[in-house]
């Protein structure tokens, strides 16, 4: 472990996830510091990846330092939409052989005027990326397997978008990225029933879309939520890239007391439990060849701590580091 925080950065996180249940639209990954130089040329570094990348969001304690580990965890999703830090993430990255989803604009205030979700405002952000040496070091991350992807936004089915979002529309926000970086995998994540949203539309341009689970989305039977996904991925010619709620994806206590008992422990948010290590392990192993990564809403020190859930994502990454590579371009 190069660094775990068990003060204040959690506390913060704590108090955001208590705005949000089964989705990471408030969780804002980590904000590397805007006084990083941007400027460093991505190195000629010989890397080679094998296995399908499994981790948390939000694993980047800053720029180039993680919270945890890395290891077991071979990938992260982490807010990377800061010109002034983007290159040296991706350049740490390389060296540590860590595998990186990007959300590069990542930050939904951002983009919303009047309540409602403001295109121009989201092309005006990803444009601060712009830039030579920001477009070489993502073209050459992707080549060697140290970039799986980017996420354009996050669960467009929720209210607070204003209702203006369709695929189309995500669509052309796929092909706006794409002009500035080509090679990159474009995506967006949902919440456990997400993919069900607009059903009569389909995406055209778009990736890859990534799809959390929780126990209370069926009772815990992953095998029939993972058909549905994948139902729902060849139907929209997409590649799936799943994910676990483990923070507040286990059995829910309504019992009143919410100590949810034969849980994990309490949620972030009232009647939420955390999964237990088995949930971890079950699920994780049930999922995770079936997409292009494997990721966990999100990092938290004591649940990673837990010598349980050690042993659980041990499992889960061995699994994982033994099948082959997979691209989460669009099929």
């Amino acid at each position: 472990m190069r660094r775990m925080h068990n003060t204040l950065r959690a506390t913060l996180l704590l108090a955001v996830a208590v705005f949000a249940s089964s989705c990471d639209e408030l969780d804002q990954p980590t904000s590397p510091e805007e006084a990083t130089p941007a400027d460093t040329p991505a190195p000629e570094l010989a890397v080679s990846y094998s296995g399908i990348p499994f981790g948390p969001y939000g694993l980047y304690a800053n720029t180039t330092e993680f919270e945890w580990g890395p290891q077991p965890f071979t990938s992260s999703l982490d807010n990377a939409g800061y010109p002034k830090a983007i290159v040296n993430r991706i350049n740490a990255a390389r060296q540590d052989r860590h595998r990186l989803v990007l959300a590069m604009t990542a930050d939904r205030a951002l983009y919303i005027t009047n309540g409602r979700f403001d295109l121009a405002k989201w092309k005006s952000r990803l444009n601060t990326l712009n830039t030579a040496t920001i477009r070489d070091a993502v073209a050459k991350g992707v080549a060697d397997g140290t970039i799986v992807g980017n996420k354009l936004i996050d669960e467009p089915e929720i209210p607070s978008w204003g209702g203006v979002l369709t695929k189309p529309m995500i669509d052309q926000m796929a092909a706006y990225a794409k002009k500035i970086f080509p090679t990159l995998p474009m995506g967006i994540t949902h919440g456990s029933n997400g993919f069900k949203w607009r059903s009569g539309e389909r995406y055209k341009v778009l990736d890859w879309v990534g799809v959390q689970y929780v126990y209370n989305y069926n009772n815990g039977n992953v095998a029939g939520w993972r058909s549905e996904v994948l139902n729902f991925a060849q139907a929209n010619h997409v590649t799936p890239m799943f994910a676990l709620n483990i923070l507040n994806g286990g059995v829910r206590d309504r019992s009143g007391a919410w100590d949810c008992p034969r849980t994990g422990g309490r949620g972030t948010i009232s009647t939420f439990c955390r999964m237990t290590a088995d949930q971890v392990q079950s699920y994780g192993r049930a999922i995770g060849t079936y997409g292009c990564a494997l990721l966990m809403w999100r990092y938290d020190d004591a649940f990673m701590s837990k010598s349980a859930n050690v042993t659980a994502f041990k499992s889960v990454a061995s699994l994982l580091n033994s099948k082959p590579r997979r691209s989460c371009r669009r099929p």
